[in-house]
């Protein structure tokens, strides 16, 4: 299996990127321009993208303990396999770092789409960094 790894340190504590990507899973926020919208439908996380299409994200963990949460994508455009992985660690420096692991069967399908998870993944990380200043204006 191949997989997309990206990380990246963050801007706020990781209570604070751990409540956003807990809220992610419950389609309780916004984070990808390609989406239009997104809601909860039993474990499924349904994503409308900007064209129309529907994605649903199935929620497989969600482990606020380790922070972490899985989802996979059944039949995700014809794909045999796709598993993704959040988690939201503290590194050496006590400072919040996020994770993101996509999982892929073929393996070529990892190598194919590597590129559009910068964007993707860029786009996370902000909206991260920023639930801390939407939380700060809610106290």
């Amino acid at each position: 299996m191949s997989s997309i790894y990206r990380t990246a340190d963050l801007d706020v504590s990781a209570d604070t990127a751990w409540d956003f990507i807990e809220r992610y899973t419950r389609s309780e926020v916004h984070v990808c321009s390609l989406c239009r919208a997104e809601r909860q439908e039993g474990e499924y996380r349904v994503v409308t993208l900007a064209d129309g299409r529907e994605i649903w994200e199935r929620n497989v963990s969600v482990d606020p303990v380790h922070r972490r949460a899985t989802y996979t994508v059944p039949g995700l455009n014809g794909v045999e396999h796709h598993q993704a992985e959040m988690r939201v660690e503290v590194d050496h420096r006590e400072r919040a770092r996020l994770t993101w692991v996509t999982d892929y069967l073929p393996h070529e399908i990892a190598e194919q789409r590597a590129a559009s998870y910068d964007a993707l993944f860029a786009e996370l990380v902000a909206a991260v960094n920023s639930h801390g200043d939407d939380a700060m204006a809610l106290s």
